[in-house]
């Protein structure tokens, strides 16, 4: 038998069945979407379950409702009412289903449903932080660029500043913006929410920290794209040195530095708590606080799955910005 014959008897394996029976492989964008919801839910599960047994670490929870005079009728009391007196398995599986239904009970002082009470918050929460990433890429991006394109003495000065930024604590810039801005010179009010001036102090605040992280990471992928051969070619053919950097390095740095802005939105989220009760600034982060000083624990409850929630989604939005912006970060992870 030739070689052909060989080929076309019936028990050599053809190139199409070999490759039928490899099994089907779903394309790469499904997969990655599969991804990030699956990951997706199981951090929100692990956030409510955390959420769960952290209520309960100081013991029973009917005990810290009612304080340390209640009598024993009035404990059997609020535990017949929360579910308090089922297993705590049960109690776990119909946290974990009331929480699906966005159903976290009602406030304990207000009677209001704790979701609302906390949604309520939300939009003064997102306007500090967008009004915080806005002035941080602003002043931000034109500071790492001058800190690493800049004369000597303006690279020194700005590394200084940029380093006392990040060390001096939150509360510290604000109280002493409060001091210089508020009491010595009256220009804005030390403290509420709802106005533009009410504003300007939690924004300049919050937003100090995330100016010299940006200007840090600009700075450093800037370092990285220098010596690219591209960057050389739009030089010899005369491009100035401000186009260079703008036009051509600053791009290509963008995809980690738009990363990183999109990480910094959860540091803002857990910051702002601080800023809005040193500020009295009616966000979520002031409404948990004041919760967890009235034990009021739907509240509680509520407002740290509306956070845990955010930022799960802000992490997937930047996920899937940066595999847009750099399509090799989504093949090297598929």
């Amino acid at each position: 038998m030739s070689t052909v014959d060989e080929a076309r008897s019936p028990a050599a394996p053809r190139r199409g069945a070999a490759s039928s029976s490899r099994p089907t492989r779903l394309p790469v964008p499904v997969r990655l979407v599969l991804g990030l919801l699956v990951r997706t839910v199981l951090t929100l599960l692990g956030l409510l379950t955390l959420l769960f047994f952290l209520v309960r670490l100081k013991g029973d929870p009917a005990g810290v409702l009612a304080g340390p005079s209640a009598t024993p009728e009035q404990l059997d009391a609020i535990r017949s009412a929360y579910g308090l007196d089922r297993p705590l398995v049960v109690q776990y599986l119909e946290f974990v289903g009331d929480a699906a239904r966005l159903d976290f009970g009602s406030s304990v002082f207000s009677g209001q449903p704790a979701l609302g009470t906390v949604l309520g918050a939300l939009p003064a929460t997102l306007l500090l932080i967008v009004a915080t990433m806005v002035l941080s890429v602003v002043v931000g991006v034109p500071a790492g660029i001058a800190l690493h394109h800049g004369p000597r003495p303006v690279r020194a000065l700005l590394g200084g500043l940029l380093t006392l930024a990040q060390a001096v604590p939150t509360f510290v810039i604000g109280v002493g913006l409060i001091a210089l801005l508020a009491v010595r010179l009256g220009l804005l009010p030390s403290f509420g929410s709802g106005t533009l001036d009410t504003l300007v102090m939690p924004t300049i605040t919050l937003s100090l920290f995330a100016i010299a992280r940006t200007a840090r990471m600009v700075d450093a992928e800037l370092d990285l794209v220098d010596h690219q051969d591209f960057l050389r070619t739009a030089a010899a053919k005369g491009a100035s040195s401000r186009r260079v950097v703008w036009r051509h390095a600053l791009p290509n740095a963008f995809p980690a530095v738009a990363a990183a802005l999109v990480v910094e939105l959860s540091y803002l989220l857990s910051g702002a708590v601080v800023v809005e009760v040193l500020f009295a600034y009616d966000g979520i982060g002031k409404r948990l606080v004041d919760a967890i000083f009235a034990r009021d624990y739907p509240v509680v409850q509520a407002a740290v799955f509306v956070i845990g929630l955010v930022v799960v989604v802000v992490n997937v939005l930047g996920d899937v910005l940066l595999r847009i912006l750099d399509p090799r970060t989504g093949r090297a992870a598929a």
